[in-house]
């Protein structure tokens, strides 16, 4: 590399940089503004003054609360997802890796932050339809893609319609099960998965 492509590096690298750590921040402030006072209860101001930028710097970024929302979810649902398909790469056998995987969903679908983040949907489902079945669309289709491999690794035709059986299962009914206050029942994630795989087989 050269001493010009050095200075050229010097010059473009930095503003790049202060545009993904804006965005990071934004989206961390706004995150823990959604969960703890809910979509109605947090402000552009707010979010500007938590992530410690001005309100003109968050609006060059988000025309509004609502893309700062859809911003916060997309970038939550893929980062649940990247830690699950790590965790699947961990076992040995493609029914292992499912049933790693949709422990990992339960989990994840049923900790503080992914049910705060659930009721922030619910709360908004009638305000902002499109949002929310957007959100629940993305994490189903997003757990399709991840388990379509070793469905069909296992044998099973239509892996996205197996993928969806496993979603009910291990994200939405314990999730809703939490959100309406009714404990939420053990599960037993290999035998969920055999149920399913036995089940689907041959569709």
């Amino acid at each position: 590399m050269t001493a010009d492509d050095d200075a050229m590096v010097g010059r473009v690298m930095p503003p790049q940089l202060d545009v993904l750590d804006a965005r990071s921040r934004i989206l961390d402030a706004a995150a823990h503004l959604f969960r703890r006072e809910g979509f109605s209860g947090t402000s552009m101001d707010a979010i500007a003054a938590l992530a410690r930028m001005s309100k003109r710097t968050l609006y060059a970024g988000f025309p509004d609360k609502r893309a700062v929302l859809e911003a916060v979810l997309e970038q939550f649902i893929a980062r649940r997802f990247a830690m699950i398909e790590r965790i699947g790469r961990e076992a040995a056998s493609d029914e292992a890796i499912l049933t790693r995987m949709v422990g990992a969903l339960n989990a994840m679908a049923t900790d503080e932050d992914a049910l705060a983040m659930y009721r922030l949907l619910v709360a908004e489902a009638t305000n902002l339809p499109a949002l929310a079945l957007a959100a629940n669309r993305n994490g189903l289709t997003q757990a399709q893609a991840m388990l379509r491999q070793p469905l069909l690794n296992c044998g099973v035709r239509d892996p996205d319609r197996a993928a969806c059986f496993l979603y009910d299962l291990a994200v939405l009914a314990p999730m809703h099960r939490l959100l309406v206050g009714t404990d939420n029942l053990h599960m037993d994630v290999a035998a969920i998965v055999r149920l399913v795989l036995q089940g689907v087989k041959g569709m």
